[in-house]
C-alpha cells in the first residue's frame, strides 16, 4: 500500500514537472464546453464550437494566461540551472595521511583455521 501511494505521488510530480496540469485543465474545460455548447444545438454543434478557437470559456482564457507567464518564467529557470555546479577542478584534494598497519598476529591466527569439515560428508547409498 505505502509503495502504491509512493508511486502516485511520483507521477503526480512528474505530470507537474513537464506541464501535465495544463493539459489536464484544458481537458476540463473542452469537456465543460462541449456539453454547454451541445444543448443549444447537439453534439455535432457542440464540438464545432468548442474546437474552433472563436469560443473561448473564461477557464480556456485563464488557462492561455498562466500558460503563458509560466512559459515567461521558464528562461529564468533555464538560465539558473545552465550553471555549473560541478566544476572540472573545485580546488580540494583529499590526502591520506595515514599508513598501512600490518596485522601478523592475525596471519600467524588465520593459518591454524582448517576449511576442510571434519567428518567427510554423508554418501548417497
Amino acid at each position: 500500500m505505502r509503495s502504491r501511494i509512493g508511486i502516485a505521488f511520483c507521477m503526480l510530480a512528474l505530470l507537474q514537472i513537464i506541464g501535465g496540469h495544463w493539459a489536464v485543465l484544458q481537458t476540463t474545460a473542452w469537456i465543460g464546453m462541449i456539453f454547454q455548447y451541445s444543448q443549444h444545438g447537439g453534439i455535432r454543434a457542440g464540438l464545432t464550437e468548442t474546437f474552433d478557437g472563436a469560443h473561448p470559456c473564461s477557464l480556456c482564457r485563464a488557462i492561455k494566461a498562466g500558460n503563458k507567464k509560466e512559459q515567461n518564467k521558464a528562461p529564468l529557470l533555464q538560465a539558473a540551472f545552465k550553471k555549473d555546479l560541478l566544476a572540472e577542478e573545485n580546488g580540494f584534494e583529499v590526502q591520506r595521511t595515514g599508513t598501512e598497519q600490518g596485522y601478523s598476529w592475525c596471519d600467524e591466527r588465520m593459518e591454524s583455521v582448517v576449511f576442510s569439515p571434519a567428518v567427510p560428508p554423508p554418501r548417497m547409498l
